[in-house]
C-alpha cells in the first residue's frame, strides 16, 4: 500500500509542478530510463541487488510501478526546476536531487519496502540516481552520446555486481522462444 501512495503523492507533486508540459521535451528520455530500469530486471533476475517489498501488492506490480510510474515521475520532478544554464548549477541539482532520492530510499529501507541484497548499498543507489538524472538530461539532447557512455555504465555495473549474464543470455526469453520453435 505504500508504494501506491508513494505513486499517488508523486502523482500529485507532477499535478503540481504542470510536469506534464515537460512530455515533449523529456518523452524520448523517459522511454530510455524506463529501458534501462527493465534492463536491470533483466540482467540481475538470477542474482538481485534490490528488490521492493509489500504486503499487498505482488512482486510483478510492484515493479511495473516503479518501472513505469515512480521512476518517470522522479525524473519529470527533477526536470521541473533543472537549471539551463551554467553546468555548476545543472551538478549541483542533480547532486541535491539524487540526495533527496537517496534519503527517501533510505525511509524505504527503514520502512521495509525495499531491501538490498549482493553488496548493494544506499551509496550505490545514490550513484544510480546520478546517472537517472545526469544521463537521462543528456539524453534530451545527445541521445547518442548518452548511448556511448551507458554502456561502459551498465558493464561496470554487471562487473562489479557480478551479473550472471552467460544465464541470463543462454536462459533468457530468445532461448525460450528459439526453444519453443525448436530451434
Amino acid at each position: 500500500m505504500r508504494h501506491i501512495f508513494l505513486s499517488i503523492l508523486l502523482l500529485w507533486l507532477n499535478y503540481r509542478k504542470q510536469t506534464w508540459r515537460l512530455m515533449p521535451l523529456f518523452f524520448r528520455p523517459l522511454l530510455y530510463i524506463v529501458f534501462i530500469n527493465s534492463s536491470y530486471y533483466y540482467f540481475f533476475k538470477k542474482h538481485i541487488l534490490w528488490e521492493l517489498q509489500s504486503n499487498t501488492l505482488k512482486l510483478k506490480q510492484l515493479r511495473i510501478i516503479h518501472i513505469f510510474c515512480i521512476t518517470p515521475l522522479i525524473f519529470l520532478l527533477c526536470m521541473a526546476n533543472f537549471p539551463k544554464e551554467h553546468v555548476l548549477l545543472q551538478i549541483k541539482h542533480i547532486l541535491k536531487w539524487s540526495l533527496l532520492c537517496s534519503c527517501f530510499e533510505f525511509i524505504g529501507l527503514k520502512l521495509k519496502m525495499i531491501y538490498f541484497r549482493n553488496g548493494w548499498s544506499l551509496f550505490w543507489s545514490w550513484t544510480m540516481y546520478l546517472f537517472l538524472f545526469g544521463y537521462g538530461y543528456l539524453y534530451s539532447t545527445k541521445p547518442v552520446s548518452v548511448w556511448k557512455i551507458t554502456l561502459p555504465t551498465l558493464g561496470f555495473y554487471l562487473i562489479r555486481f557480478k551479473a550472471p549474464v552467460k544465464k541470463v543470455i543462454i536462459h533468457g526469453p530468445l532461448h525460450s522462444f528459439l526453444k519453443s520453435y525448436n530451434y
